[in-house]
């Protein structure tokens, strides 16, 4: 008797029509107002106050610390707007500083927060435990989306076929 053994390649399937990605805005317009408002009124209040901030004596540690503080906003600004989360055959992927990506075959828990009549001012998302130690948070600002992330916590397929299959 002779033993056989069997390989077996995981490989990333393409995306065919009914294996199709929904993606939308990770963030609201209102959450994205509000972000702009807050930096706008920060850049306001800072050019009123600059002659104030030039007359002072800085240190280099104070000086580092503006910059930071200031870079830090800004990148976390950009970031906001331009956030976008995305749901595929096999897996969720969010763009943000460092892209948030995690596969399907990797989640152990997921958790929706949701609050139905408060979407357009809180951002539903999708808080993920996977294989790797933390959570990871996905946010979302779109009805296909969300619907995905319902269907994910529910044990369902996150897509669904389109209405053109013949199955």
């Amino acid at each position: 008797m002779q033993a056989t053994k069997t390989v077996v390649r995981l490989v990333e399937p393409e995306l065919t029509a009914t294996q199709r990605a929904v993606e939308g805005p990770a963030f609201t317009w209102l959450v994205k107002a509000l972000a702009s408002a807050m930096v706008a009124s920060l850049v306001y209040f800072g050019w009123l106050s600059k002659e104030l901030m030039l007359s002072q004596a800085w240190s280099w540690t104070a000086m580092l610390f503006m910059f930071s503080a200031g870079g830090f906003v800004a990148v976390i600004y950009f970031w906001m707007l331009r956030s976008r989360t995305r749901v595929t055959s096999t897996g969720i992927e969010q763009t943000w500083v460092s892209t948030k990506k995690i596969a399907f075959t990797d989640i152990t828990q997921i958790k929706l927060i949701h609050i139905p009549g408060l979407a357009w001012l809180i951002s539903p998302r999708l808080v993920v435990k996977s294989r790797s130690p933390g959570s990871t948070v996905f946010h979302t600002a779109d009805a296909s989306v969300l619907n995905a992330f319902k269907r994910l916590t529910l044990g369902q397929t996150p897509l669904e076929p389109l209405e053109s299959d013949p199955a």
